[in-house]
């Protein structure tokens, strides 16, 4: 089965950014390391929308991806993070995405 791919998006106030940023590379990444998820990787918005953040994750099939982002989005480590960027993180939206014509690319 193809490998698909979990595109993440969501807007920061400004004035969370630095503290959401500092989250994101010192917990979540290692958490996501730890449970052996591959996250290919985390942008900002430089030009455009301040705030603006998108991740992409990989995965070798839909299954797992189930199986795997359910136990990431459960996990107390990441409860515990949610507590904090719960409100302010805005705008979520999540597509998983699949390749098209040369799945080696990927």
């Amino acid at each position: 089965m193809a490998k698909v791919v979990l595109k993440v998006s969501y807007r920061v106030p400004v004035n969370h950014m630095a503290e959401f940023e500092g989250l994101l590379v010192t917990q979540i990444f290692p958490l996501a390391e730890d449970l052996g998820i591959n996250l290919k990787g985390a942008w900002k918005t430089l030009v455009g929308n301040v705030g603006e953040f998108l991740e992409l994750w990989e995965f070798d099939s839909m299954a797992e991806f189930e199986a795997k982002w359910k136990e990431l989005i459960g996990h107390p480590k990441l409860q515990k993070i949610f507590e904090i960027t719960g409100p302010v993180v805005r705008d979520e939206s999540f597509a998983l995405l699949e390749p098209v014509g040369r799945p080696d690319l990927i």
